[in-house]
Formats: C-alpha cells, sequence, structure tokens
C-alpha cells in the first residue's frame, strides 16, 4: 500500500532524479484519489452570471424604462478553460521559433519557416510585436487561431496599445514574442442557440455578431490588496435593432470578431429579446480563495 508521510519528514534517498520524480507523481495521484492533502485546496467558486435588461424608448419588446432582472445562473467552466487556467499559472511556454514575421496585417501575421506549431495550438496566447523605432511602445494581439506547416499564418483580434486602445499594425518583417501563460478571458459574447452549455464545449453556436451585439471586452473589478475573493466582469450591449439572446461565453480574445479564442467559460440564461435600444449586461462573478 502506498502511505503518504506527513508532518515531520526524514529525507529518503534515491537512484536518480527521476525515481524521486515518479514518487511525487504517485503521492499526488493518491492525495487526489483518498481525498488526503498536505496543503490548502484552490478551490474556486461559487461563480454565477447575472443577466438584466433594460428597455430603451421603442416599447417593442417591453415598457419604456423597464429593467427587467432575469437573475443568477450557473458559471460553467470548459475544460479547455481548466486547461487554460493551468497554463496561465504555470506560465507555460510556446516556443517563438518562427520569427520574424514575414508577413502582417490588420487581423493576421505569417511565421518564418516551419515552427511546428500544431493547428490552433497558439490560441489563448498573446504577441508583442514592436511598431517601428526603440521609443515607440510595441502593440500587442491576442491570438484567436493558428495554421500549420511552411509559413504558418496566426490570427489576432487586432493590434492593442497598452490602454486597449487601436494600435498601429506592425512593420511586416518585424520580429515578435510571444508571452509565456495566456491572455485574460475578458472578452463576452453572447448567442442565441437554445442547446445547454456542456463543459466539452470549445465554442459558441450561433455567436451574434449584429445589432451592435457582437463579442467585447468586458469592464473587470476587483479590491485589490483586500480581502475580497471576488472578481467580477461586467458588459452592457445595446442593441441597435431586434435581437434575441439566451446564452453567454468569456473569451480570451475576440473585440467583435466572432470565432477563436479560448472559451473559458459558458451560461445560458432566459431568452431575453431586445428591440433597438434595449440594452442586456452580463456580470459574470467569479470567487477565487481567501489569502493565507
Amino acid at each position: 500500500m502506498h502511505l503518504l508521510r506527513f508532518g515531520s519528514q526524514k529525507p529518503r534517498t534515491a537512484d536518480s532524479p527521476e525515481e524521486v520524480m515518479k514518487r511525487i507523481n504517485d503521492d499526488v495521484g493518491v492525495m487526489i484519489s483518498r481525498g488526503r492533502f498536505m496543503g490548502d485546496r484552490l478551490d474556486f467558486g461559487p461563480n454565477f452570471v447575472h443577466v438584466m435588461v433594460s428597455r430603451g424608448d421603442s416599447g417593442e419588446a417591453g415598457p419604456a424604462g423597464e429593467v427587467l432582472d432575469l437573475g443568477w445562473r450557473k458559471n460553467l467552466k470548459t475544460t479547455v478553460g481548466m486547461d487554460w487556467l493551468h497554463n496561465s499559472m504555470g506560465g507555460v511556454v510556446m516556443a517563438t521559433q518562427g520569427g520574424p514575421a514575414t508577413a502582417t496585417s490588420a487581423t493576421a501575421f505569417s511565421a518564418t519557416g516551419s515552427p511546428g506549431w500544431a493547428a490552433n495550438a497558439l490560441a489563448g496566447y498573446r504577441v508583442v510585436f514592436p511598431v517601428t523605432g526603440l521609443t515607440t511602445p510595441p502593440v500587442y494581439g491576442n491570438i484567436l487561431s493558428n495554421a500549420t506547416g511552411a509559413t504558418p499564418s496566426v490570427g489576432v483580434d487586432g493590434w492593442w496599445n497598452a490602454a486597449d486602445t487601436a494600435g498601429t499594425t506592425p512593420a511586416s518583417t518585424n520580429a515578435y514574442i510571444i508571452i509565456p501563460g495566456q491572455g485574460p478571458s475578458r472578452y463576452m459574447a453572447i448567442g442565441n442557440d437554445g442547446t445547454g452549455p456542456v463543459a466539452a464545449n470549445t465554442a459558441m453556436v450561433s455567436e451574434i455578431t449584429a445589432n451592435a451585439c457582437g463579442r467585447a471586452l468586458a469592464t473587470f473589478a476587483h479590491t485589490m490588496g483586500g480581502s475580497s475573493q471576488v472578481h467580477t466582469l461586467v458588459k452592457t450591449w445595446t442593441a441597435s435593432g431586434a435581437q434575441s439572446a439566451q446564452v453567454g461565453g468569456l473569451f480570451t480574445g475576440g473585440y467583435g470578431a466572432a470565432g477563436g479564442g479560448i472559451l473559458v467559460a459558458h451560461t445560458q440564461f432566459t431568452s431575453a429579446t431586445l428591440a433597438n435600444g434595449d440594452s442586456l449586461q452580463l456580470t459574470w462573478t467569479w470567487t477565487l480563495p481567501a489569502a493565507g
């Protein structure tokens, strides 16, 4: 029987570092399977999404000025979203062979040679490019997808300054770096598909791009340095035409472009019917472990 050693421990000799690593893996497996743990569990939750509709002046879908509270909904963490969390916390490194670029555009760049990236292996990362001279701040792009093969292309949601304002497209032969870890999941999307979300989802079906309801940057809020274990992400869409929505998603990139990036979390809510001028607000609430 495999016995874990808790508390005061005496050193154990081993024939090689590989043997020690095997012991570590065995110990972790026993901790998980038997519920025995030497430290604190990194528990997340409860995590919820709040949905609210505010009626505009048209009165077509409800009285002008009416506020409809659709309540709290389950925040479903996806499998790829949990991979994103591990990669973010662990600072996983994606090899950046393939630089400098051979071409750039407003939403893509191409790599030099054949870096060996698997298709879409870069989704969720951020890439940073210089623009011109040494005194000009660089720009970044949230990677949505990438191709494989010779001189593969990499799709981004645009080029952005540090303040999230639109940046300059870098020169076509500039060098670049792909930052360790992964980009934040602060881009919200809504859709109108009636199928309930499941953990295996990697994209939203029927993601909305029309009527000013496309994927967009959310507003982050958290009390820094305090006892708060909660942070929120809030986005309000004001429809420019008739639109219905009943699902929401949290992504690593987008800025109005449907598709691509990592779907970190998913939720379904009571179908909301919006007329021109009506607003829909999603508040994503995450609860993390307390300090200490």
